[in-house]
Order: structure tokens, then C-alpha cells, then sequence
């Protein structure tokens, strides 16, 4: 096994013993020792606002990405990430060293943070509309990057993205892992920051978006459920973002929630007089909702709605 796939294999198969919110940066520390690097950006950003949204730094201050972004118009580097998305570009190959350190982006940005040499590649996922940018960083400027390490930095951008996802659906799958949701991960505005291929599939699929690259509905939902054709979504805050999920729609989702009421207490073995109490209702409503109950899910027996529940 060389090198690069020793690397790729550690990325995968540490993404269960560490945490997401460490696992960037963890990710980082050992592409410094892949590709003998001093320091290295990781962004991740949005088709639909041509910025970026989230920042891991290795060696360098947080506001060295918002320094990047603020000076893009005159960094020579940018315009050329996107026109050669998946291939890793020296800034020595878009600019001749002379010009790239006589240069504004030069003395504003780099210079201050003692960056010589820069390398970078960017990904683009064109169903969700996230761009990813690896930036690395050399403090020596005799220290040029050679072919093969341009190489490797190539191939390994795709799986520190396959990686990173991977740890992020781990840990937002608190429930059991034969669990029939698929996720993502939007802000408010829909604009995904993760999601799962299944999940996209579902929703443009089945609800043709305008935009496909963003979130169909709007967020949140009431109740934090919603509802539409053969699909149920859910959501839920994390931060500033929402975790969305989406699983096919069962019988018992038509039920309303005083209805769900009824059906716990009686596959709980309850009779009608202590259901009534519980939920300060007459006997006679709660077999009335019951009657409704079997004629919406198309059952005759308690056996029946038990299975239902348990299958819930």
C-alpha cells in the first residue's frame, strides 16, 4: 500500500473514534505531515452565495480566511480554482514569482502571516451546490512544491471531503443503524452544508425544486414535521444550522397528535375510563377516536394497531 493510500484509509477509518467538531482539524495535522506543510486553510462554501460559510485553520489566525475572502478580487489564484475545479494549482503556475511577491495580495496577506508558497484545489458538488477549497501553506520560499506532491494533494481532496461527511452523518445518527433516514445538514435559507446522496435524490426527485442546490421548504417546520406527498421530514436545530431528515411516510403519520394520544394508551393495555383521565376526555370520545383510528389505517383489531406501533 503506498503512502497516499495509507493516508486516504486513515482518513476513513478514523472518522469513528473522532468527534466532528474536532475532526477537521485533526484532518489537517495529518495532511501537515502528508505533504510537509507549515500551515493550511480548509473552507467550505455555497454555490448560491459564492462564498464561503465554515473555516478550519492549521497554523494561522481565524480571521485568515476572512482576510482571503475580503482580497479575492486581486488574488490571481481564484478565478483559476474555479475554471480547473479537482486539480490542484500552484499559485508559482499562475503567477511568476516576481509578480506574485511585488503584489498587493502579497503584502496584505500573505507576507503578514509569513506564507511564501501556496497550493490549492477546490471541489464542487453540483447537486448540493458545496464547494470545498484546500489551501496549504510554506513559510520558505526555496521550498517549492514538487509534481508529485501537487499530485497528492489532488487526490486527497475528495476523500477529506468523503472523510468529513462521513463523520458528520455518524454523528448525527443517534438512533439505531438500521434506521430508515436519510440526512442534511441547511442553514435557515436551505443552502445545504451537508447532505447525504440519498436525500437529494429524494427531493429531486419527487419535488422538482426551482433551485436544486437548495432546500425545497422552509425552515424550520412547525412542529419541527413536515409533510409532503409519500415523504416525511423532520428538523432540528444544531447552532445555526438545521439537521434535516427524510424517511417514507407510514400509516400512522395521518393521524393527528391527539390520535396518537388515543393509540399509545391503548397498546398500553389501558381501557377507555383511564385514557379518558389521562387525557381529560369522555369514554365515549376516546372510542370514537378510536372507531376514526381503525377507518384511517384500514385495520379491525388492537393486535393490528399494536403491530403498527411497534413497526412505528
Amino acid at each position: 500500500m503506498s503512502q497516499t493510500e495509507k493516508f486516504i484509509s486513515l482518513l476513513y477509518r478514523s472518522t469513528k473514534r473522532i468527534s466532528i467538531d474536532l475532526y477537521r482539524q485533526w484532518a489537517l495535522e495529518q495532511v501537515r505531515s502528508f505533504l510537509e506543510i507549515d500551515a493550511a486553510v480548509w473552507s467550505t462554501g455555497h454555490l448560491s452565495t459564492r462564498t464561503f460559510h465554515t473555516h478550519t485553520c492549521l497554523n494561522l489566525p481565524l480571521s485568515f480566511p476572512g482576510l482571503l475572502i475580503d482580497n479575492i478580487e486581486i488574488n490571481p489564484i481564484s478565478s483559476r480554482l474555479f475554471t480547473s475545479a479537482g486539480k490542484a494549482v500552484d499559485m508559482q503556475e499562475v503567477v511568476e514569482d516576481a509578480v506574485f511577491y511585488s503584489s498587493d495580495i502579497y503584502r496584505k496577506v500573505f507576507q503578514p502571516h509569513k506564507v511564501e508558497r501556496v497550493l490549492s484545489s477546490i471541489h464542487i458538488d453540483s447537486r448540493s451546490g458545496i464547494y470545498t477549497l484546500l489551501s496549504v501553506y510554506r513559510f520558505d520560499r526555496e521550498k517549492v512544491f514538487t509534481p508529485q506532491e501537487k499530485q497528492r494533494h489532488q487526490r486527497i481532496l475528495f476523500h477529506l471531503i468523503e472523510a468529513a461527511s462521513h463523520a458528520c452523518v455518524l454523528s448525527l445518527k443517534d438512533i439505531p443503524i438500521n434506521d430508515e433516514y436519510y440526512y442534511a445538514i441547511c442553514d435557515q435559507f436551505g443552502i445545504y452544508h451537508e447532505a447525504e446522496a440519498e436525500f437529494l435524490d429524494i427531493v429531486e426527485k419527487h419535488f422538482s425544486p426551482s433551485t436544486k442546490q437548495i432546500f425545497p421548504f422552509s425552515i424550520p417546520f412547525e412542529g419541527k414535521q413536515h409533510i409532503a406527498d409519500d415523504f416525511v421530514f423532520t428538523s432540528e436545530p444544531l447552532g445555526e444550522l438545521y439537521r434535516l431528515r427524510v424517511r417514507s411516510k407510514r400509516k400512522l403519520d395521518s393521524l393527528t397528535p391527539r390520535e396518537i394520544e388515543v393509540v399509545e394508551g391503548v397498546t398500553n393495555g389501558l381501557s377507555f375510563k383511564l385514557i379518558a383521565k389521562q387525557l381529560a376526555l369522555s369514554p365515549s370520545t376516546v372510542s370514537n377516536h378510536l372507531y376514526r383510528i381503525y377507518q384511517k389505517l384500514n385495520i379491525n383489531s388492537r393486535t393490528e394497531l399494536a403491530e403498527l406501533m411497534k413497526n412505528k
